[in-house]
């Protein structure tokens, strides 16, 4: 097929060598510039076994058509997102070739691309930065990784787009859920969202951009959560 990589089983070198490293500044400022609402787009599938790589590739080819572009090496995906202007998003193992993919997740975040981590292990620790970004455990079809791509895309669109007061505003009703599931009663809910907003107000010079605002605001209200019940105490 004129669009899979043929290359197996790892990433083949330019005739120069190793594939250049990809300045991570200028890839996600070019990811950013691209639109992607086209969910018939193809997916890059970063992953360094060539079996499972190519078996997810072919169950994508038979849902709908779509090709997904294959990545063995963390080098190789950089070059493969950097050619390539329509790739619609990611499925990013965790551990390629011996190295974690965070570097690369936080390009993809930068760029505001949708990704889900693809692990083998129940337990790898994954930084906080990257809270909210769904994790799918080995072995998993493509439906399930279909599903989590389909969570990241809409989480993206909900809490990491738009101007801030609307990004506030869209998370509103997962703070009031959170709210409701930690306070005795809905007015304590109420209160308790009332607090984090305004402790928002005050800290949103610091906030992480690696955190969409609506994680942000969860973490917010979740520590505010936890000094009231300190000041209850004494």
């Amino acid at each position: 097929m004129k669009q899979m990589m043929t290359n197996m089983p790892g990433d083949k070198a330019p005739p120069s060598g190793r594939p250049r490293k990809v300045d991570r500044e200028d890839l996600a400022e070019s990811l950013r510039t691209r639109r992607r609402s086209n969910t018939n787009h193809p997916i890059l599938i970063v992953e360094d076994e060539y079996l499972i790589a190519a078996d997810l590739e072919a169950q994508i080819r038979d849902d709908g058509g779509k090709v997904a572009r294959l990545a063995l090496s963390i080098e190789g995906a950089e070059e493969e997102l950097r050619k390539n202007t329509d790739i619609a998003g990611v499925i990013l193992d965790v551990n390629v070739g011996g190295s974690t993919s965070f570097r690369l997740a936080d390009i993809l975040m930068d760029a505001g691309l949708p990704f889900v981590f693809f692990t083998g292990y129940r337990s790898i620790s994954i930084p906080d930065r990257f809270i909210g970004i769904p994790r799918i455990v080995k072995p998993a079809s493509w439906r399930e990784l279909k599903k989590g791509l389909r969570r990241a895309r809409e989480r993206m669109l909900r809490t990491g787009l738009g101007s801030f007061r609307d990004s506030v505003e869209a998370a509103l009703p997962a703070l009031r859920i959170r709210a409701r599931n930690l306070a005795s009663n809905y007015e304590d809910a109420d209160t308790l969202v009332e607090w984090t907003l305004e402790h928002a107000i005050s800290v949103v010079g610091n906030r992480s951009l690696r955190l969409t605002i609506e994680d942000w605001l969860l973490s917010i209200l979740e520590k505010t959560n936890e000094e009231k019940g300190r000041r209850m105490l004494h």
